[in-house]
């Protein structure tokens, strides 16, 4: 019986069964399953003293299940490679953006040529900001901002700047800091066909013009100490003689010397131009001429029919017909102090070319190059009446009453303002 098993169970059918043993065998081992890094399960706990298992509910033992917490090593390799991505694009973004902002404050490589810049008055920093942008000096108008809400700077003067382009905002900030550079030069443009009074008016605008004082030029033309060598020594008036151009002149240039200049011009141009040989070809003062231009400058828009319009007041001249120009009544309606448009075609004024045979008094504007050119350098044809034919200035020329009425009516139909 010493060789059979304390555990072996008695035979069926009978046999005494043996009493237990206290002695309790080893207990079983849970093997992990081969290449796993995990333990088998725990085995139960016991109580040492009284040799039987303790009879606690199930739920109180932690499980034989050995619970891993750390991800297996493979997916910890994937996160920290993610994560090394991610701040790898951060960065670059990020130096791409120190990049990008670096290049809006100080464009790459050297400046660019120098440009003038004028900077308007009650120009506000965004404003300049704005200018300066377009005109290709800086690369950012917002950058411009920002820099100064950092920085600082500002405000600055109106006036000319000498500024490079593609410059850096700081160095823009410098130059503009420094104050306008001073002026040397002014230039200004008087177009054709303005009257004396007009033209005064476009010199003391301080956009369009000088800034010159109206008085001022009003005494130095009433004192006679602004004439033209064509003017009568019998006549007053300084209508037509300023003449229209674009000019440039000294920062220093003051009223007196611009409108020497003026009048000087247009002694230049006269001479250009021949006005000497009028007189034997037209029986007309070089006074004379100015005004015959300046009829053609205040009746016509195209240019090519200038000298078609030339034609007509010789031809009447010639023949003892009255002018009938209309723009010489508008003139009058402006010296009566009325609107131009206000005309009377039956007033007693010199002016009126449709009651008084010849040429007006003084010219009634000033005529630009082409209408005296056209006045020296009549067209060749018998027209003695031309009528608006269109808005666009267009007009009919003919010497047949018939034909002159019947167009003149058709003027009327249009609307075109044919009195």
């Amino acid at each position: 019986m010493s060789d059979q098993d304390p555990y072996e169970q008695p035979p069926l059918g009978g046999g005494t069964a043996l009493p237990r043993s206290t002695d309790h065998p080893p207990a079983p081992r849970h093997i992990a399953p081969a290449g796993s890094s995990r333990p088998g399960p725990r085995p139960r706990l016991t109580d040492p003293d009284d040799g039987f298992d303790d009879e606690y509910p199930d739920d109180d033992y932690v499980d034989d299940e050995y619970v891993e917490l750390r991800p297996p090593a493979s997916r910890r390799r994937r996160g920290v490679t993610v994560l090394l991505a991610v701040l790898v694009v951060m960065a670059v973004a990020v130096a791409a953006s120190v990049v990008w902002v670096q290049h809006q404050l100080d464009p790459p490589g050297a400046p660019g040529p120098v440009r003038t810049v004028v900077i308007p008055r009650g120009s506000t920093s965004s404003d300049i900001g704005t200018l300066l942008a377009r005109e290709g000096v800086i690369s950012s108008a917002s950058a411009w901002t920002w820099y100064l809400r950092i920085k600082g700077g500002g405000p600055f003067e109106a006036g000319t700047y000498r500024l490079q382009d593609h410059s850096s905002i700081a160095d823009v900030i410098h130059t503009l800091a420094a104050g306008p550079a001073p002026i040397v030069e002014r230039s200004f443009t008087l177009p054709e066909g303005l009257t004396v009074a007009e033209t005064l008016a476009r010199l003391a605008d301080p956009k369009l013009g000088l800034g010159f004082d109206v008085s001022t030029m009003q005494e130095l033309l009433k004192g006679g100490q602004i004439r033209w060598t064509g003017q009568p020594a019998d006549q007053p008036s300084s209508e037509g003689i300023l003449f229209p151009e674009t000019y440039r002149v000294s920062a220093k240039a003051d009223e007196k010397a611009v409108l020497l200049m003026l009048v000087a011009q247009l002694d230049k141009v006269m001479t250009e131009l021949d006005v000497a040989s009028a007189q034997p070809r037209f029986n007309l003062t070089p006074y004379e001429v100015l005004i015959t231009a300046s009829l053609i400058e205040e009746e016509t828009k195209v240019d090519a029919e200038r000298p078609m319009v030339a034609r007509v007041i010789y031809n009447r001249l010639k023949q003892g017909i009255h002018l009938g120009v209309d723009a010489t009544s508008r003139y009058e309606a402006v010296l009566a102090g009325r609107s131009r448009d206000d005309v009377d075609f039956t007033s007693d004024s010199p002016y009126n070319t449709r009651r008084f045979a010849g040429l007006p008094p003084t010219p009634i504007a000033s005529p630009g190059r082409a209408s005296i050119d056209a006045a020296l350098h009549p067209a060749d044809g018998p027209w003695t009446y031309y009528v608006l034919k269109d808005a666009e200035g267009h007009h009919v020329f003919t010497d047949s009453n018939q034909e002159f009425l019947q167009a003149k009516e058709r003027c009327r139909q249009a609307g075109l303002g044919c009195g």
